[in-house]
C-alpha cells in the first residue's frame, strides 16, 4: 500500500519542533489564532514516507498516533484489507485543514480538521461514491497519558464496545450507550472522542474503549453479516429490517462523517460527563448555557433514522433501552427539544395509524399538526382525521374517557402516559384531559368541525375533576383522594402553544400550595396518597410515586403563568433542576422520592420539551434578557460562558 508524504504549502505558516511541522491557520488576531497557538490543535508530520497526526494543546502532547492507522483513520470494506488513511497537501485557513481527496475504489474519502472552540476540534470526512459500495470507518485517538478510561455511563477498566442501537428488548445481548463518548481522565483534565448522533450515520454508531490497549475510537459500523431486526415489544405492529454493519452508498450518493475530539478541567466523572456535554453543544451552536446543551444534546443523540417504515426519514426514539420505535408525545417533546426543521417534519411525518389511537396520542399528534403548519410544513390530513374521530368517539359530556390500549396486561392500564396506573372503565385521567382541551383547540385551527362550545365544555370538564374541598387536582374524575403530578403539564403545554389558559388562576395556585406541602424531599411524586406519603405498595421510583422532571417544571411554569410570582418559579425550577442532575448531567426517565437518585433511563427523552416550554411560556409573558434559571444552574455547574462558546472553569483553591 502507497503512502503519500506531507507537504507544507508555501503560503502557510509552519513551526519546526523536533521535526514537527505544526500548521498554522492563517488569521488576523482572531480566536483563531489564540487557539492555535494554545488550545488543542492536530499536528502532521511526514516519517519515512508516512504521514502523522497527534494532538497538542498548546505544547502539550494529548494524543499520539496509532501505530496502526498514523492518521487515526482507517477505511474498512467487505472482502479487502483495511486501509489506513495517508493525508497529503494539507491547506490551512482560520482553523481549518483540508487535506488532497483519496480514492479507494469506488470511494472519494476527503479528510478535513475544524478547530471550533480552543478545547474542540471537528474530523471530517466527506464520501463520495461513483458506484454501489459498502464501507466503515473508524475515528481512532490515542491518549498520550494514562489515566480513568470512561464511556458516558461509568469508568471503564476492561475493553469493551458499546452500540448506540442496543440494550433495547429486539437486541439484549448488545451493550449500550445512548451518549456516543469515549473519554479518558488524567492529571485533572479529560480527553474524549464523540461520535456524531446516530440518526445521522445510519443508526451505525459504535464506540470502542480499549484501556489495555491505550486507545479510543468511534466507528460508523462493525463490518458484521446481515441480520433481521424485528421489532417484538411495540404498540401493535412488528416490523422488520436487514441490519448489517456497514454503510452503503449508490452510484452518485455522498455522505458527510463527523467525530468530535475534545479536551477539558474535569476534576471526577460527574465532570467528564459535562465536558462531553458541552463540546458537543458548541460543536452543534446550541450552547447558550448548560441546560439548552444537555436538553438539546439528548433529542440530537436520540435521533434516528426511520429505516424500519416508509412513512418519514427520522424518528426519536425515546430511550435506548426502548428499542427502535417511537411514540408520539415522545416524538413530539424531543423534536420540540432540538427544533431542526427537518427532523420535526419528517419524525412527525413517520408517525402512523396504530400510534396514536390510544392514551394522550391523539391529543399530540393533533397539536404537533397545527405547530408544523404554523411553520409551514403539511399536516397529513388523513391521518388528522383518524386521531380527531378518536377523541371524539371517546368524548362523553366533554370528558376524555380513553379506552386502554388494546391488547395491554391490564384492561385498567395503558391509558395514559403513565402506563401502568390504572383507571376504572368510565373515568377520566385529569392528565388527558388537559390535552384534550389542547387537542380541540388544535383541531379547530386545522379546520376541524370543533365549535367554541365544544371547547368550552372541555375545559369545564377538566375544572370540574379539581377537588374542591382539599384544593388540589386528583389524578382523576373519580379518584379524588390521590393526587396528581402529572394533571397540569397539558394545561401548560395548550397555554405554550395557544395562550389560552384552561383552569382558574385559584385552581392553579391552591394545586401549587398544597403540592409543595406534601412534596418530598426530591420532587413531587406523579401520585401520590391526599398527604403526599406513597400508596400502598409503592417504591418511589418511576409511576410508583417518582418524580417526573417534566411534570414538576410544567406545573411550576404554569403556577408562573397564573400568577406565582417569577423569582418564586424560577427559583422553584433551579432547584428542581439541581435535584435533577445530582448525579449524572442529565434529565432521567425519573428520580426517586425516597432516595433522589435516577430511575429508569438518563438523557431521556420528554424533558427536551422542557427547554421549548420555557422559552415560548417566556415569550408570552414578556420575560425578556438572560433566563435566571439557566444562569443559576451554570453556577451551580461551574460553567461559564467564554466569548461564544461553554466551557468549565472549576474555583481556584484557596
Amino acid at each position: 500500500m502507497s503512502r503519500l508524504s506531507i507537504r507544507v504549502p508555501q503560503d502557510i505558516p509552519s513551526i519546526a519542533i523536533g521535526g514537527i511541522f505544526i500548521l498554522l491557520a492563517l488569521t488576523s488576531g482572531t480566536l483563531q489564532a489564540e487557539a492555535l497557538a494554545t488550545g488543542l490543535h492536530p499536528v502532521v508530520r511526514s516519517v519515512a514516507e508516512t504521514t502523522e497526526i497527534e494532538y497538542h494543546n498548546g505544547d502539550q502532547v494529548v494524543a499520539r498516533h496509532h501505530p496502526g492507522s498514523p492518521c487515526g483513520i482507517t477505511l474498512r470494506r467487505p472482502d479487502l484489507p483495511d486501509l489506513p488513511l495517508s493525508l497529503s497537501q494539507s491547506t490551512g485557513e482560520k482553523g481549518l485543514w483540508k487535506f488532497s481527496p483519496i480514492t479507494a475504489g469506488p470511494l472519494t474519502l476527503t479528510v478535513s480538521f475544524k478547530q471550533i472552540t480552543p478545547s474542540l476540534l471537528e474530523r471530517r470526512i466527506d464520501v463520495q461514491a461513483s458506484a454501489a459500495a459498502k464501507f466503515s470507518l473508524d475515528f481512532l485517538l490515542t491518549p498520550a497519558a494514562e489515566g480513568e478510561y470512561a464511556s458516558f455511563s461509568r469508568p471503564e477498566t476492561e475493553r469493551i464496545e458499546y452500540d448506540t442501537l442496543g440494550g433495547g428488548p429486539e437486541y439484549p445481548e448488545v451493550s449500550g450507550q445512548t451518549f456516543p463518548v469515549g473519554m479518558i481522565r488524567a492529571n485533572g483534565n479529560v480527553l474524549g472522542i464523540i461520535a456524531d448522533s446516530p440518526g445521522r450515520w445510519e443508526n451505525r454508531c459504535r464506540i470502542v474503549i480499549d484501556p489495555q490497549a491505550g486507545h479510543l475510537a468511534v466507528n460508523t459500523g462493525n463490518g458484521s453479516p446481515e441480520r433481521e431486526l424485528v421489532i417484538k415489544y411495540d404498540a401493535r405492529d412488528k416490523y422488520r429490517y436487514l441490519m448489517d454493519g456497514w454503510q452503503s452508498l449508490a452510484a452518485g450518493q455522498s455522505r458527510i462523517f463527523s467525530s468530535w475530539i475534545f479536551y477539558s478541567p474535569a476534576e471526577s466523572h460527574f465532570q467528564s460527563q459535562l465536558a462531553a456535554h458541552l463540546a458537543l453543544a458548541n460543536a452543534q451552536g446550541w450552547n447558550g448555557s448548560v441546560t439548552e446543551a444537555i436538553l438539546r444534546n439528548t433529542s440530537y443523540l436520540l435521533l434516528r433514522r426511520n429505516l424500519m417504515r416508509d412513512e418519514g426519514r427520522y424518528i426519536f426514539i425515546s430511550g435506548i433501552g426502548y428499542g427502535w420505535k417511537q411514540w408520539v408525545s415522545d416524538g413530539f417533546y424531543t423534536a420540540l427539544g432540538l427544533d431542526n426543521p427537518e427532523t420535526t417534519i419528517e419524525s412527525c411525518r413517520s408517525v402512523f395509524a396504530n400510534r396514536i389511537t390510544y392514551a394522550e396520542n391523539p391529543h399530540y399528534y393533533l397539536i404537533w399538526s397545527t405547530l408544523l403548519k404554523r411553520a409551514g410544513g403539511e399536516p397529513n390530513l388523513s391521518l388528522v382525521r383518524e386521531a380527531y374521530d378518536f377523541i371524539r368517539r371517546h368524548e362523553h359530556d366533554g370528558l376524555y374517557v380513553p379506552p386502554s390500549l388494546p391488547g395491554a396486561p391490564s384492561a385498567k392500564g395503558w391509558k395514559t402516559y403513565m402506563d401502568i396506573l390504572e383507571y376504572e372503565a368510565d373515568d377520566t385521567p385529569a392528565g388527558d384531559q388537559g390535552f384534550h382541551c389542547g387537542a380541540l383547540l388544535s383541531a379547530a385551527e386545522l379546520g376541524l368541525p370543533v365549535t367554541e362550545n365544544d371547547i368550552e365544555r372541555s375545559i369545564n370538564g377538566y375544572r370540574n375533576i379539581f377537588n374542591r374541598e382539599l384544593g388540589y387536582m386528583p389524578t382523576s374524575l373519580k379518584q379524588q383522594d390521590r393526587l396528581g403530578q402529572d394533571t397540569l403539564y397539558g394545561a401548560t403545554l395548550t397555554y405554550a402553544v395557544f395562550g389560552r389558559k384552561l383552569l382558574a388562576d385559584e385552581q392553579v395556585l391552591a394545586h401549587h400550595r398544597y403540592s409543595l406541602k406534601t412534596a418530598s424531599p426530591y420532587g413531587l411524586r406523579v401520585i401520590s396518597q391526599a398527604d403526599g406519603s406513597l400508596l400502598p405498595g409503592h417504591s418511589g421510583a418511576y409511576v410508583y410515586g417518582g418524580s417526573w422532571f417534566l411534570c414538576d417544571a410544567a406545573n411550576y411554569l404554569l403556577a408562573g403563568v397564573h400568577g406565582l410570582p417569577q423569582e418564586e418559579v424560577d427559583r422553584l425550577l433551579a432547584g428542581r433542576i439541581r435535584l435533577e442532575i445530582a448525579h449524572v448531567p442529565a434529565f432521567n426517565e425519573s428520580i426517586s422520592t425516597v432516595t433522589g437518585e435516577p430511575h429508569g433511563h438518563i438523557l431521556y427523552s420528554w424533558n427536551s420539551g422542557y427547554w421549548w416550554l420555557r422559552s415560548r411560556i417566556r415569550e408570552r409573558l414578556g420575560q425578556t434578557g438572560p433566563d435566571p434559571v439557566d444562569q443559576a444552574i451554570d453556577a451551580h455547574l461551574h460553567v461559564v460562558r467564554d466569548r461564544d462558546y461553554l466551557t468549565i472553569k472549576n474555583p481556584t483553591p484557596e
